[in-house]
């Protein structure tokens, strides 16, 4: 179970950059991994923040990770951002645009 913070507000901001949108997929999909060995394989980042945001690329990843499912619990593990990365960019991101 995430930590109580009491009155603190906990915001994970995410950065743009098209298809580099791997590289936070990459270090969220690490701490998620990590925060499950403390708090069990059900945990995901969106336990941890109050807020998540991020501009461009960063706002897939962010909603991503905060849409909630049918049982109110994040539809997506941060371990399926690069996977998504990977299959959409093309289409996300095309080359001749």
């Amino acid at each position: 179970m995430a930590p109580r913070r009491g009155n603190m507000v906990t915001v994970l901001s995410i950065d743009g950059g098209g298809v580099r949108g791997i590289i936070p997929g990459t270090i969220l999909a690490y701490l998620e991994s990590k925060l499950q060995e403390l708090d069990g394989p059900n945990t995901r980042i969106a336990d941890y923040f109050d807020i998540i945001a991020g501009a461009s690329t960063g706002g897939l990843v962010s909603t991503m990770l905060a849409t909630p499912n049918k049982d109110n619990r994040p539809l997506y593990a941060a371990r399926d951002i690069n996977n998504f990365y990977l299959k959409q960019s093309p289409s996300i991101f095309p080359q001749n645009a």
